[in-house]
């Protein structure tokens, strides 16, 4: 194990861990006598052939302290229709949430998102199926996954996966939510099946792993599935759907940060893998950053697009890389970008390495044999007599559009869609408008935002 032992240091901070994120006993019966009672009232409300079915992390003993989230399913048989599904599930769901809040979220259809008595519950109307090949929606082959669940894993690996996923929170990587792009907590569940337990899995990952390929059920040939799902960073196939990979959502991002947390807690064992220390906001080091980095910090803000999550911050990043990369056209260096959400704002910053420019450039044409395209260009760039040659090519004198990257960016938000803004952004900007605030501001409105971009990118 290139040279680190597993011993004794490691279990004792498990041991720790576990005392402090495991459901205390009294937690976990208050949540017994709610979810019984709940599922009790909604059995009522519905008709004898719909069932009611309690899944997720509380369903098979994954879930962690404080975490006091529900996932009930109502499945339907197939004689109803997917609208009749949608619409009476929904209906029977809010009456069963009676006074508590609710929302309607949405999967591949609409479902509950209720709070009561300090918990929450999302309310899943899917069809009641055996085998996946009866799947008719996505949300059906949820109650297969904790009928599998249930059977294959042991009580102490329910603790190895709650071990898992504290792990993977403190690293910022548990969910496979768009804003995350990490591990969901059926991918946790699954690793420490197929690994035996949290350390075992964590060594695998720490020194063997690099676009792991696991496929537990149906043993496909890992060449294939690399064809299977070319993108993928890694693949885990569902063992109740041989064509699904669950791991789908995990970044390469995601996974780098993975595989280092996991070779620095081997190393140096210590609870702050778990439970991180609170971070600090210092201004003095913050300005001091910001001084010697001698860059050009910017953020454009703007009023959250009314969209569902999983479609908004696909559509951030997306933002973020698609103003860089017409950053770059113009000539100027992005050294990075990073997304926030705020107070009902969304904010993306980028920071700038070359951010000022001279007006002239040097247009580089066509070479000297393409005679048609060198005609073309002299006639483009108003080129006269005497020709500018650099070695066979001809050479034209350009002026730029924008000599900064405070103009550039401030054209953006004046005209977002010839930059390739995503669709619900532009739509938010044109209607509503944009912001473009300057670093001094970003330090006093986002303070712990902009702290914690810049611990990641200090200078020493």
């Amino acid at each position: 194990m290139n040279d680190i032992i597993i011993g004794r240091d490691h279990a004792k901070i498990l041991f720790k861990v576990l005392k402090q994120i495991k459901p205390t006993p009294k937690e976990e019966e208050e949540d017994r006598h709610f979810i019984e009672e709940f599922l009790r009232r909604l059995d009522e409300i519905t008709p004898k052939n719909v069932e009611v079915q309690l899944a997720g992390s509380t369903a098979h003993g994954t879930n962690l302290r404080g975490d006091r989230d529900f996932d009930v399913f109502l499945l339907f048989p197939k004689s109803y229709s997917v609208k009749d599904l949608e619409i009476l599930g929904l209906q029977w769901a809010k009456k069963a949430i009676g006074k508590g809040k609710w929302e309607i979220a949405y999967a591949e259809h609409p479902y509950l998102h209720g709070f009561l008595e300090g918990r929450e519950i999302d309310i899943v109307p899917a069809y009641k199926i055996t085998e996946i090949s009866e799947r008719a929606t996505a949300v059906d082959r949820s109650p297969l996954h904790s009928a599998y669940l249930m059977k294959k894993l042991s009580e102490s690996q329910k603790d190895d996966v709650r071990l898992l996923k504290k792990f993977l929170k403190a690293a910022g990587i548990y969910g496979a939510e768009g804003k995350i792009m990490g591990f969901s907590g059926y991918l946790c569940e699954l690793l420490i099946i197929s690994h035996g337990d949290f350390l075992t899995l964590i060594d695998a990952a720490a020194n063997s792993w690099r676009n792991p390929v696991f496929d537990i059920e149906y043993n496909q040939p890992v060449d294939e599935l690399r064809k299977k799902f070319p993108d993928a960073a890694m693949i885990f196939i569902d063992p109740v759907d041989s064509h699904r990979n669950v791991a789908a959502a995990v970044s390469k991002t995601s996974l780098s940060i993975f595989i280092h947390t996991a070779r620095r807690f081997l190393e140096n064992p210590s609870l702050r893998f778990f439970i991180p220390p609170t971070m600090k906001v210092d201004l003095k080091w913050m300005k001091k950053q910001i001084v010697m980095r001698d860059s050009a910090i910017y953020a454009i803000e703007f009023e959250k697009p009314k969209v569902v999550e999983d479609i908004l911050w696909p559509q951030l990043y997306k933002f973020a890389a698609k103003i860089s990369e017409r950053a770059r056209e113009q000539d100027f260096s992005v050294f990075d970008t990073e997304v926030w959400e705020k107070d009902n704002k969304c904010i993306v910053l980028f920071e700038f390495e070359i951010f000022n420019l001279p007006r002239l450039k040097k247009v580089i044409g066509p070479p000297l044999w393409m005679k048609k395209e060198v005609e073309e260009f002299m006639k483009k760039h108003k080129v006269m007599e005497p020709i500018w040659f650099e070695k066979e090519r001809i050479l034209a004198l350009g002026k730029r559009k924008f000599l900064s990257a405070k103009d550039f960016l401030i054209d953006v938000i004046k005209r977002p869609g010839p930059y390739g803004t995503p669709p619900d952004i532009e739509k938010i900007i044109k209607r509503r408008g944009a912001k473009l605030i300057e670093v001094n501001d970003i330090v006093k409105k986002y303070t712990e935002y902009l702290h914690g971009y810049l611990k990641k990118r200090n200078i020493p």
